[in-house]
Formats: C-alpha cells, sequence, structure tokens
C-alpha cells in the first residue's frame, strides 16, 4: 500500500525543519551587546540604554580564540575567530572540511553570543563550564527544546587570547 503524499511531505519536512533549527543564525541574537564582568576577571562592567545582562559575561572587548560547534549542522571543524570591539571581525575554518574558508555564520560568534544564546528565554536546558579563575567559558551546552531532537548545540572555546588595541 503506498502512503498519501501528505504523509510523505510530512515524513520529508519535518526532519529538514528540525535539522534547521538546530543551528544558531544572527537573529538568534539580540542586537545589544552590553557586557558586564566576568567571573575572575579584572574588567569593569560597560551598560547601554538597556539593562545589563544579569548573568556573567567576558568583559574583553578585543579578543581571538577557537571555536567548535557541535550540533546537527554542517561541521566547521575549529574556526579562529576575531572579535574588535566587541564585534566579529574574521571567523576562518582552521581545520576540517572547510579549511581556510570564511565560517558560515553560525559559527561567527562572540564568546558573549554564545552566553546570551545560553541564558535566552525559553531555553529548556542549559551546561556552562566555566573554570574557577578564568575570565571565560571553556564549554557551553545548549538544548533549545525539551524533550527535542537534534535540536542541541554545544560551543568549546579554547585558546583564547585578549589584544590590546592601540588608543589613538
Amino acid at each position: 500500500m503506498r502512503p498519501p503524499s501528505a504523509a510523505v511531505t510530512a515524513a520529508l519536512t519535518v526532519p529538514l525543519l528540525l535539522a534547521l533549527s538546530a543551528c544558531s543564525h544572527e537573529s538568534d541574537r539580540a542586537a545589544d551587546r552590553t557586557t558586564a564582568t566576568a567571573p575572575g576577571s579584572s574588567g569593569t562592567a560597560t551598560g547601554s540604554a538597556s539593562a545589563a545582562p544579569t548573568y556573567p559575561t567576558f568583559a574583553a572587548q578585543d579578543y581571538s580564540y577557537h571555536l567548535e560547534v557541535l550540533c546537527f549542522c554542517p561541521q566547521t571543524g575549529t574556526v579562529e575567530v576575531v572579535v574588535h570591539d566587541g564585534e566579529v571581525e574574521q571567523a576562518t575554518s582552521v581545520d576540517g572540511p572547510l579549511a581556510g574558508s570564511p565560517a558560515p555564520e553560525f559559527a561567527r560568534l562572540t564568546i558573549n553570543d554564545i552566553l546570551e544564546q545560553a541564558h535566552a528565554p525559553g531555553i529548556a536546558k542549559k551546561k556552562i563550564e566555566w573554570p574557577d579563575g578564568q575570565d571565560h567559558p571553556s564549554s557551553v551546552m545548549i538544548d533549545r527544546i525539551a524533550q527535542g531532537v537534534d535540536d542541541e548545540v554545544t560551543y568549546t572555546i579554547k585558546d583564547v587570547q585578549t589584544t590590546v588595541v592601540p588608543q589613538g
């Protein structure tokens, strides 16, 4: 017996929609880049017209780091992210299938973008590994939908190097 075409369409569409929802996109991030002092950091809190986050953030505004994104999304390998004035300036895949290429949009994240996603309203579960005395987390796991399939994402943060930008 042949299944009705609506059932076939649903069977093919639902997994595709779940896969697409697993990775973050630029629209998932709020426009406000307000930061506060992170545990163990010596930075000062900064603010904007809106309230500062109620969770710890990474105080540095100029830095580079290596990011690995594990999700039900295209695998990029390790991405080197360069952040200037709190915004991603450059993100390049350094290994894996896209080595040497610009990283896809879902991997163009500041550390605070990742923390913001973890603390977004409606997140079912999060696990943030933030070693004592370190001014940034080393891993952030986000499960966006309770008992959902393929919506989890884990960000691994390594080799964070703050940079000093000359004034003048």
